[in-house]
């Protein structure tokens, strides 16, 4: 079973790198859409004066974009924050149809089972099959498509898997807590390259910045302008560092939206497992089973010597 929880923490670990390679591909054509969204390039320098920078469309233009080195990287950025968390929706979504479809298998599969049952109970030694359906609920968890991204059917199928007749619940409990650590830890986790990027927004906005008011410069350097308008030269200046900054704030707004739904989501089928599953289980112990039944047969043993001892003691007095 550690061979098997090491795997899925391994294939986790993949599937979330291979979510953020395909997040990173996604801002090429995400920064098109935000671009267009924008408004294209925008305005010229030439055509901006004092009341234009007072309206609010100035500041949801991109006039920088064609301009240096860092306006393309920064656009790019934009683009794979923005495919990260439209990815990252999806997968929650994903993730809500898996949950719900694993519940209602649950709900089928073991719905004959009593809420609270006694360890005593006769149907325990009559029926063990009936303490948990192993094999119906691994047919359950390996059901397409949802074996292939729903966290909740592949910790399903780990809970059952390589169980030999009927599981105790500590086992269970402890494999899922186990399962629990690694889906909470690696969905966390999952969160840092998206930090990290939206970090670094406004330290590349800045960089952009500094190229623009030094594009301005130029003329005054070189003797053949003037500097032009102050107003106007510091806003277009500061224009790709307030973006950035803002859009940093926006997309971590919507980081935390998302994180906080995936925190409700992984604890509803932490508590899912749990009361519809786990705390069902009768037997504590994997020997349970194999002790109700050797005490069993010893009380039969025990029924049948003192009706033989009964029989030997009759048997004179006739």
């Amino acid at each position: 079973m550690e061979y098997g929880i090491r795997r899925y923490e391994s294939s986790q670990r993949l599937g979330w790198f291979l979510f953020f390679l395909v997040a990173l591909a996604g801002g090429i054509p995400a920064r098109g859409l935000i671009r267009a969204w924008m408004g294209g390039v925008g305005f010229s320098a030439a055509t901006v004066n004092a009341e234009s920078v007072k309206q609010a469309g100035f500041w949801f233009q991109l006039p920088w974009v064609e301009k240096g080195f860092a306006g393309p990287i920064l656009l790019f950025l934009f683009g794979v924050l923005l495919s990260f968390l439209v990815l990252r929706a999806l997968w929650l979504m994903l993730q809500a149809m898996g949950t719900f479809a694993a519940a209602r298998s649950l709900a089928e599969h073991l719905g004959e089972l009593p809420r609270h049952p006694k360890p005593d109970s006769g149907w325990i030694l009559e029926s063990p099959d009936r303490i948990l359906p192993v094999d119906r609920l691994e047919r359950a968890a390996c059901r397409l498509p949802f074996s292939f991204f729903s966290l909740a059917h592949k910790r399903l199928r780990l809970l059952l898997s390589g169980s030999q007749g009927v599981p105790s619940s500590d086992e269970m409990m402890h494999r899922e807590q186990r399962l629990e650590g690694v889906d909470w830890h690696l969905t966390v986790s999952s969160w840092e390259p998206f930090r990290w990027i939206a970090r670094f927004l406004p330290l590349v906005g800045l960089v952009q910045s500094g190229w623009i008011f030094f594009l301005h410069l130029q003329p005054v350097i070189q003797g053949t302008g003037e500097l032009g308008d102050v107003v106007v030269v510091g806003a277009l200046s500061l224009l790709p560092f307030v973006q950035a900054a803002a859009a940093a704030i926006v997309f971590g707004l919507g980081a935390g939206l998302l994180s906080r739904l995936e925190n409700y989501h992984l604890t509803r089928l932490d508590g899912l497992l749990y009361d519809q599953l786990l705390a069902r289980l009768p037997l504590h112990n994997a020997d349970t089973l194999l002790l109700l039944r050797t005490l069993q047969n010893q009380f039969e043993e025990l029924q049948r010597g003192l009706k033989r001892i009964e029989q030997a003691l009759k048997a004179p007095s006739r």
